[in-house]
C-alpha cells in the first residue's frame, strides 16, 4: 500500500470518524484501489493513530459497503461487481426519487442556493476536472437534495448509498458529452425543486438515476472486456 495522501492526522482527527473520513477519500479519490489491502498497523503507523480509531473506522467503511472484513485476512477495499452496480443504482432510483419529491415541497431557500452553487461547481469542472473530482462534485448535489427534504435518516441512508457509488464513479471521468448531459439533468432537477413541482422533481430524478446507472454498466464492461482480452 502507498503512503496514504494525507499523512499524520491533526489532533482533532484522531477519532474513528477522523480516520474514517480520511480512508474514505483516499478511497473515493483512486489513491486506495478495489482489492487492496488496509492493514491495522500500517495505517495507524502512517496516520500516527492507534489501532482502536483504525479498526472502528474500517467498521464504518465496511457498513458504506467500501471495506471488506474478512477472518484472517484483514481488510481490503472492496471490489465491485457488475450486481452491485445493479442494486445499488435500483436502490438509489428509489430513495432519490423520493428525495427529490419531498425536497421540492420541503426545501428552503437556503437549500436552493446551496444546490446552484454546487451545479455552477460542477459545470466549472465539466470535463477539466479528473474522475474523483467529477465524483465528488455529483455527490455534493445528490446529498443537497437529500439535506433539502429536512429528513436526518433519509440523509443518512442516502449518504450511505451514495457513498458506495462515488468509489466506482472515481475510477473514471465523464467524456465531454456525457458531463453536458448529466449536468442538464441536473439543471432540470434544481428547476424543478426550485417550482416544488413534486412529480416532476420525481420523475427527472428516477430518469437521471436510471441513465447513470447505464453509463456505469456500460463501464464495467468495457473494462471487464479489457481485462479479459
Amino acid at each position: 500500500m502507498e503512503p496514504l495522501g494525507r499523512g499524520v492526522v491533526s489532533m482533532s482527527q484522531r477519532t474513528s470518524e477522523g480516520v474514517a473520513r480520511i480512508l474514505r477519500t483516499e478511497i473515493f479519490s483512486g489513491r486506495l484501489k478495489p482489492g487492496e489491502p488496509m492493514p491495522e498497523r500500517l495505517l495507524a503507523e502512517q496516520l500516527g493513530v492507534s489501532r482502536t480509531p483504525v479498526r472502528e473506522a474500517l467498521f464504518t467503511l465496511q457498513s458504506e459497503g467500501l471495506v471488506e472484513l474478512t477472518p484472517n485476512r484483514g481488510a481490503t477495499v472492496r471490489m465491485i461487481t457488475a450486481q452491485d452496480i445493479v442494486r445499488i443504482y435500483s436502490l438509489r432510483g428509489v430513495l432519490e426519487s423520493y428525495a427529490a419529491r419531498e425536497a421540492a415541497t420541503a426545501r428552503e431557500q437556503h437549500h436552493l442556493d446551496a444546490l446552484e452553487d454546487a451545479h455552477a461547481r460542477l459545470e466549472r469542472i465539466g470535463t477539466r476536472g479528473n474522475a474523483s473530482e467529477q465524483a465528488l462534485a455529483d455527490l455534493a448535489f445528490h446529498m443537497l437534495v437529500s439535506e433539502a427534504t429536512g429528513n436526518p435518516l433519509l440523509q443518512t441512508i442516502m449518504g450511505q448509498v451514495l457513498a458506495f457509488t462515488v468509489s466506482y464513479r472515481s475510477n473514471y471521468a465523464y467524456p465531454s458529452d456525457r458531463a453536458t448531459t448529466v449536468n442538464e439533468q441536473h439543471r432540470a432537477i434544481l428547476d424543478a425543486l426550485r417550482d416544488a413541482d413534486a412529480g416532476r422533481a420525481e420523475e427527472l430524478m428516477r430518469e437521471h438515476v436510471a441513465s447513470s446507472s447505464l453509463y456505469a454498466l456500460e463501464h464495467f464492461t468495457d473494462v471487464e472486456r479489457v481485462e479479459q482480452a
